[in-house]
């Protein structure tokens, strides 16, 4: 059951208090309501609260809705305005929409319909204010990593450290951008009818901020190259990891021609290492197979399997393949046989040395022509 503070809000100003108590009786058991009598005391509550969609009766005495509405969009240009418009005023509801109004409801409203919009309009600004949250947070990492790298005084011994951390960034950026993208397409397809369905955006918006997060999680870690103390190893789960680095890789992966297979065991498989490390592994190798993998009818399956006292995670493309001569080579900083396409060669590199420092092993089989299978082995507790 959610609980109450966690329930979108949504602001109701109408100087009548019949359509008030309405809205608020029809809305409570999905959102918070907070109610205002007057334009003055909502922009108030606008204040105080941060609603994420506001429903504003037109014609009220005194500030007149319309007036409410350039003020509420002097205070925030994204966040959802529904007008409610009495029998008549259809023209003055036009207004409102050519003002910044998102969209109107006539009086008497139908309670399907007004529920149907305010969720379509919560979804709105909350896919609004997350898009700018991204962005903030992207925009706040890279001004710590300017200041990290004017302050750091040794940055020949952190040389390797560095490269190897705007390698791994790209990843989760990578996907941040793509999510960002896809969401700013079903909002642009809901606003203009093209989706029915509306909005849905939950799980689009959760790996967004996952790998915000991981972004955060990737700096922390970079920032503590040098120090005395590693960071303590915590009880993981590989198949946890593994899910979550193919989900963030699942949307995207449907925008393009390839096909992302996965296989999980049920099993948590469990061991004591860092989550960050292993997660930059696994993502370094799944981006590897799809940029592998051919134009037309690519694939490529991920699996992860436990055995008596290990857990394998499989990563296989039917891309070019890897020559026998380069094999051995693979794993060598700066190595690359990405074809024409953009690569450091420190991914498999960077991988290899995660998973070494979890006793773990990493194999590499590969036919020119067929495609490539990497197998890692991490040992398991328990």
């Amino acid at each position: 059951m959610i609980a109450n503070a966690d329930l979108p809000q949504v602001l109701v100003i109408d100087d009548e208090m019949g359509p008030r108590e309405s809205l608020r009786m029809l809305l409570k058991p999905s959102y918070q309501v907070h109610t205002a009598d007057s334009v003055e005391r909502g922009l108030q509550l606008l204040s105080e609260k941060k609603p994420d969609a506001i429903v504003m009766d037109i014609r009220m005495p005194g500030v007149t809705g319309i007036e409410g509405l350039r003020r509420i969009r002097q205070i925030d240009p994204h966040l959802s305005v529904i007008m409610l418009t009495g029998f008549g005023a259809l023209e003055t509801a036009k207004e409102a929409l050519r003002l910044g109004a998102n969209d109107y409801i006539s009086k008497p409203f139908d309670a399907r319909e007004m529920r149907e919009v305010i969720n379509r309009n919560v979804e709105r600004t909350r896919l609004h204010r997350t898009s700018e949250s991204a962005a903030s947070e992207i925009k706040e990492l890279n001004n710590r990593l300017l200041q990290e790298l004017a302050q750091k005084e040794r940055l020949a011994s952190l040389g390797q450290a560095s490269a190897e951390f705007v390698h791994d960034i790209g990843n989760p950026l990578t996907i941040v951008w793509g999510y960002v993208q896809l969401l700013a397409k079903k909002l642009e397809e809901s606003e203009s009818g093209d989706n029915p369905n509306g909005v849905s955006s939950n799980k689009e918006l959760e790996i967004i901020e996952q790998n915000v997060r991981l972004c955060r999680d990737l700096l922390t870690m970079w920032q503590s190259y040098g120090s005395v103390e590693a960071a303590p190893h915590k009880l993981i789960s590989i198949s946890n990891i593994v899910r979550e680095v193919v989900a963030g890789f699942g949307a995207m992966a449907k925008e393009t021609t390839i096909e992302l297979k996965c296989e999980v065991t049920e099993d948590p498989c469990s061991l004591t290492g860092d989550a960050v490390q292993i997660t930059r592994a696994i993502q370094n190798v799944i981006i590897n197979a799809i940029q592998a993998s051919p134009e037309s009818k690519g694939t490529v399956a991920v699996s992860c399997i436990r055995k008596d006292f290990y857990v394998d995670v499989c990563i296989a493309d039917n891309g070019h393949g890897i020559s026998p001569e380069q094999i051995s080579k693979i794993f060598d900083p700066y190595f690359t046989t990405k074809q024409g396409k953009s690569g450091t060669g420190l991914g498999l590199y960077i991988t290899k040395k995660v998973i070494e420092d979890h006793n773990g092993s990493i194999k590499v089989d590969s036919t020119p022509a067929v495609g490539t299978t990497i197998t890692i082995r991490l040992p398991l507790v328990g």
